[in-house]
């Protein structure tokens, strides 16, 4: 019995090479299954780029066909460019030739007649142009003289000496009566000097002579 179990125990010749078979074809399918995993992705690759090419070269196509749809321009043939030529240097021609015999006597008469002609023509036939009144500027108005607030009334002569004698305007009472000598100043009206008939006031810049009243002089 001891024979028997230790025989059962022990692995026969023929499993392990086949062991190690089976993991040679499972690595041997796993590489093969690598190797064709990555194949197909470079063939997705190669297609979209195919097809990105494909476009391209399709739109490529579309363009090329509408530009050779354009109308193409139409050379100017030779001869109608030496026609024209030829008709352009003439004018050029024409027009120095007519420009060198502006300048000469001869083609300067009849202008000069035509113009003299018209300076011939009776200045009726002009119109006169119309006269625009122009409006008056308003003559300056003369400055309003100022009068004293005061009234001469005479000169006054005392202990030789002669006196102005004046009263306000407004008033006529003897006892308002003031006697100025000259220098003195009344209501900003300075007395300059006391004439024969006359007594000669200064206010500000202006001179005023007031004639005295007839009657009125040295007592």
């Amino acid at each position: 019995m001891t024979i028997l179990g230790k025989e059962h125990r022990e692995p026969t010749p023929l499993m392990r090479p086949a062991a190690i078979t089976w993991l040679l074809l499972v690595s041997a399918s796993a590489v093969i299954d690598h190797v064709a995993l990555l194949r197909l992705a470079e063939q997705m690759q190669t297609r979209a780029a195919t097809s990105q090419v494909e476009i391209l070269q399709q739109r490529l196509d579309e363009l090329t066909l509408q530009v050779e749809q354009l109308p193409q321009p139409q050379a100017l043939p030779m001869e109608r460019y030496e026609s024209e030529r030829q008709v352009l240097e003439q004018r050029l021609s024409a027009l120095e030739h007519a420009l060198s015999n502006l300048a000469t006597a001869d083609s300067l008469l009849p202008l000069q007649a035509r113009v003299e002609q018209l300076e011939a023509r009776p200045m009726t036939s002009r119109q006169p142009a119309p006269v625009v009144a122009r409006p008056r500027s308003p003559a300056p108005s003369k400055p309003q003289e100022i009068q004293p607030p005061f009234q001469v009334i005479g000169i006054e002569l005392r202990a030789n000496e002669r006196f102005l004698a004046i009263q306000p305007s407004t008033s006529g009472s003897l006892s308002q009566v003031r006697l100025l000598l000259p220098g003195e100043t009344e209501a900003g009206w300075r007395l300059q000097h006391i004439e024969r008939d006359a007594a000669v006031f200064q206010q500000g810049n202006d001179t005023r002579r007031i004639t005295l009243p007839t009657g009125r002089s040295d007592r």
